[in-house]
C-alpha cells in the first residue's frame, strides 16, 4: 500500500502519516523546503521518503506524484493537507497550490489504469462555508474552491476507480506544539470549551483518525462528502455564544 501527503510540518499531515504508517502503508510526505528538521519528523512519524516540491508549479508536481505512483505500484491514499503560506499576498499563487495543482495532480493520476481504488482526501476549512475572522478574503476563496475541487473531483474521477472526500477540521485544535501559547492565553481554551457542544477543543489525533478513516476500505462507498471534525460547533446557531443547557 503506497500513500502521499502533501502537508510538510502540518501537525496533522504529519500524524496522518504516522497512522497510515501503522496500518502498513510506504508514506511519501511532500514539504515545500526540505531540511534536516522536516526529515526528522518525517521519520519520527513513519515516513519512508520525503520529497522537496513547491506546488506553484504544477508540472513538476504531477511529475513527482506520477514517479510516486509508479514507484509504490499504484497509490491507493493521497492527502492534501497542506496551504499556501507567504508574507505576500499573491491571490493566484494561493489558488495555483491550494487548488489548481491539486485538481491537475489528481487529472494525471486518472489518466492511468488503476486496480484498486484510491481514496482523496483534501483538507478545507470552516471558512469554506463561513466568515472565519482572522483569514482574509483569499484564504477564504481557496477553502471554497477546494470544498467544490471535492464535489468535481468526487463526480469527474469516480470512474477511474479515484474517490475524492473532504474534512474540515474545527476552528479550535489543540496542537502541541501551541501548547506554551494555549497556557499564555486561557482565554482560548476556556471560549472554545463554552461554545463546543463536547465542551472541549479536538486533537490533532481525533482529526488524522477520521481522514484515515475516509482513506481506508472501510469508508469504500463514501464519496464527494465534506466531514466537518469539530465537536459539532457548526450545528449551533451562529449568533449563540455558548452552548445550549
Amino acid at each position: 500500500m503506497g500513500a502521499l501527503v502533501y502537508g510538510g510540518r502540518s501537525p496533522i499531515a504529519l500524524e496522518i502519516c504516522k497512522q497510515l504508517a501503522g496500518a502498513g502503508h510506504e508514506v511519501h510526505l511532500v514539504t515545500r523546503v526540505c531540511d534536516e528538521a522536516i526529515v526528522t519528523l518525517a521519520k519520527e512519524n513513519g515516513c519512508s521518503e520525503v520529497h522537496e516540491c513547491n506546488l506553484e508549479d504544477s508540472a513538476k508536481s504531477i511529475e513527482l506524484a506520477l514517479k510516486i505512483d509508479s514507484q509504490v505500484g499504484g497509490l491507493d491514499a493521497i492527502v492534501f493537507a497542506h496551504r499556501y503560506r507567504s508574507e505576500v499576498v499573491a491571490p493566484l499563487k494561493q489558488y495555483s497550490v491550494e487548488v489548481y495543482t491539486p485538481y491537475e495532480i489528481l487529472k494525471a493520476m486518472a489518466t492511468r489504469e488503476r486496480i484498486q481504488n484510491c481514496a482523496v482526501v483534501l483538507m478545507t476549512s470552516p471558512a469554506a462555508r463561513s466568515v472565519v475572522g482572522d483569514q482574509d478574503f483569499q484564504y477564504h476563496a481557496s477553502k471554497a474552491a477546494l470544498s467544490q475541487l471535492v464535489r468535481f473531483g468526487s463526480v469527474r474521477f469516480a470512474s477511474r476507480n479515484i474517490r475524492v472526500n473532504g474534512l474540515s477540521p474545527g476552528s479550535f485544535i489543540f496542537k502541541q506544539r501551541a501548547a506554551d501559547f494555549y497556557a499564555k492565553n486561557p482565554q482560548i481554551v476556556d471560549r472554545a470549551n463554552k461554545l463546543i457542544p463536547l465542551s472541549r477543543m479536538g486533537t490533532v489525533g481525533e482529526i488524522a483518525s477520521v481522514a484515515h478513516f475516509l482513506l481506508s476500505k472501510q469508508s469504500s462507498y463514501l464519496n464527494g462528502q465534506i466531514l466537518e471534525v469539530d465537536g459539532g460547533l457548526s450545528t449551533l446557531d451562529p449568533a449563540s455564544l455558548s452552548k445550549p443547557n
